[in-house]
């Protein structure tokens, strides 16, 4: 599979480099439901499947990261047939600290989606929004939990809005 091989050379290459100067770095695995918010290739359908990311990136401070990543949307599905999607970001990442465990997080960035659906193939570079929680385990280790939204305005001729919601764990190098 095409997005595995990229995935895994996003991980390794965030491995070598953390190897060489490890502070700042971070990987992080989250899985999830899709929420598939508008009619894509003539369908307009159910959410489906699994979605979720595998990301690599650095805090440059406490309070701002650079994130890159790929993302499975899942798909959707009606009488018309099914649409799937794969991507892959580049996000900002702002985090505000609650307490010593708790923040919240902000991001925006960049998105290049495939989706593959009843016409064939089509893909688009939109705008991704997202916010959500994390919980700090331990100093290398926390989980989150987020909404992200993916915005595609020209997907087979239209707009595609993907949303995903996730939990995943992060591993601070």
């Amino acid at each position: 599979m095409k997005l595995s091989k990229s995935l895994l050379a996003l991980l390794l290459a965030s491995g070598g480099i953390a190897a060489a100067h490890a502070e700042g770095f971070y990987a992080g695995a989250s899985a999830g439901g899709p929420a598939w918010n508008s009619t894509v290739d003539g369908v307009d359908g159910d959410n489906h499947g699994l979605a979720g990311k595998l990301y690599g990136g650095y805090s440059f401070t406490p309070n701002f990261a650079l994130e890159a990543g790929a993302a499975h949307l899942g798909e959707t599905r009606d009488i018309n047939g099914k649409v799937k999607a794969d991507g892959a970001f580049l996000d900002a990442v702002g985090t505000l600290p609650l307490n010593k465990d708790w923040s919240l997080l902000g991001r925006v960035g960049v998105a290049h989606g495939r989706f593959d659906g009843p016409d064939g193939h089509s893909s688009d570079t939109g705008l991704k929004l997202g916010a959500g929680a994390q919980y700090q385990l331990s100093p290398t280790m926390a989980v989150r939990a987020e909404y992200e939204q993916y915005r595609f305005h020209d997907v087979f001729d239209a707009k595609a809005n993907v949303g995903q919601v996730t939990g995943g764990v992060v591993v601070n190098f």
